[in-house]
């Protein structure tokens, strides 16, 4: 009888400690409108100042110049400020590829709305590519079959925009493409293709579904940004231009 009991009492026990499932009913918030009632606390502002002062330093550095200001409205299809990106990005990607992997990446692809705003004529500071790449996108290799590559080129057909490309040459007639050449050599479904992109539009971003699920994947942990910024670094004056990479015929 005693254990009967003692049983009943440990169910209870158990039964009143169980935990309590919470809900939120409703979320109550207020506006503190900022304005010259509230100043700034003296001890905070002396400490973040010389942080303040080193962004700034950095931030304004000039590293370059640009004779004409670059956007990517420039044509349709294609435009020097994408060329610029894609190219670079190519560029050193392909050396850290090439180190790690022994092969060259054939071909590169970016998005039309990554670029967020335009370089300006003039000096160009490290500011400026920050506003032109506020993500921190990494630079990533993927391999894809002809199939998905054949997928990647009727995306572009469809969109019909001006997405940085680099290596690949697109010539649309009418409604199909003409001509794709990779590296100067024409597209051939049956092989496989190493495509340089960002993690973003790896993971599917814009509707690039086709770089999803690729053959494989290398990631070179260089930012977009800090590739574009250490480029232009090396040199004094940007060259930028158009050159039909993707037109109509």
């Amino acid at each position: 009888m005693k254990v009967h009991i003692l049983f009943l009492l440990l169910i209870s026990i158990a039964v009143g400690c169980k935990n309590e499932q919470l809900e939120i009913k409703k979320i109550q918030g207020s506006q503190i409108q900022i304005d010259p009632i509230f100043s700034p606390d003296t001890a905070i502002t002396l400490f973040t100042l010389p942080y303040k002062n080193k962004l700034h330093d950095e931030i304004s550095a000039i590293i370059c110049y640009n004779p004409k200001t670059l956007t990517r409205k420039e044509k349709d299809l294609e435009s020097s400020l994408g060329n610029l990106y894609a190219d670079i990005c190519y560029g050193i990607a392909d050396s850290i590829f090439n180190s790690d992997t022994g092969h060259n990446i054939d071909f590169a692809l970016f998005n039309y709305g990554g670029i967020r705003t335009v370089i300006p004529k003039g000096d160009v500071t490290v500011g400026n590519i920050f506003e032109l790449m506020p993500f921190e996108n990494k630079l990533v290799v993927v391999e894809l079959t002809g199939k998905q590559t054949s997928d990647l080129f009727n995306y572009l057909n469809e969109r019909r925009t001006a997405h940085p490309i680099s290596n690949l040459k697109l010539e649309l007639k009418d409604d199909r493409f003409e001509n794709i050449l990779i590296q100067d050599k024409p597209f051939d479904p049956s092989k496989n293709y190493y495509v340089l992109t960002h993690d973003y539009l790896q993971h599917g971003g814009d509707n690039m579904s086709f770089f999803k699920n690729p053959v494989s994947l290398f990631n070179t942990q260089y930012k977009v940004r800090d590739a574009i910024i250490d480029y232009l670094v090396k040199v004094d004056t940007i060259r930028a231009h158009t050159d039909g990479r993707f037109k109509k015929i």
